[in-house]
This record gives structure tokens, sequence and C-alpha cells, in this order.
């Protein structure tokens, strides 16, 4: 069963970046994952797959990411083009710089 209502929009916006802890409380956080999330890409990859296919999620600011956390980046990217692959419902847009001005280096 979904835990996210249906044909959601979520931003993410991963600009700023510094940690993974933090990086793994913003994204359950921004997208609604449920108290039970493992704080790691297994969880997240689950959370994911559960989440209402109509949901549409822009995640930005993916140069930062690359750049402070490269494994991090490396494995959020796996789990979107396995899910785009394996599942290929949930729309995703993905950008290299922050558009919106939503995240942390903006916010501090």
């Amino acid at each position: 069963m979904a835990f996210i209502e249906t044909n959601m929009k979520y931003l993410i916006d991963l600009s700023g970046m510094i940690d993974l802890e933090t990086f793994h409380e913003y994204v359950s956080k921004k997208l609604d994952f449920p108290a039970y999330y493992g704080q790691n890409f297994d969880a997240f990859w689950d959370c994911l797959t559960d989440m209402d296919s109509n949901s549409k999620i822009r995640v930005e600011g993916l140069s930062d990411l690359r750049k402070n956390l490269p494994d991090a980046y490396d494995k959020l990217k796996k789990c979107i083009d396995d899910y785009r692959e394996e599942y290929g419902q949930i729309e995703f847009m993905l950008f290299e710089d922050s558009p919106s001005g939503e995240g942390l280096i903006n916010n501090v």
C-alpha cells in the first residue's frame, strides 16, 4: 500500500548538502517517508518503490551533491536509474543547479 497521496509533487534541493546524515533526514522529510525509514540507500529504495506511482520528484543541486558527497550522489543516481528501468512510473526531473533556490546553502 502506498503511503503518499496520489499525484504528489516533490522538490528536493540538495545544494549545500555536506553530510550523509543530513541528506537522509532531509530527503525522508521532503518525500514524506515513514518514521521507520532506515536512513540508508536500501531503505531509500524501499520507500521509493512504495511511493504513489503518479508522483513527480524534482531533484536539484546535483552538482553540489556530487562535489560534497560523491558516494551519496552515485547511490542516489543508481536508485533513480534503477527505478526508471524497473518501474518507470514516478517522474523524475533532475537538475545540476538549483533554480528554485530552496537548498540548504540558501537557508543558512
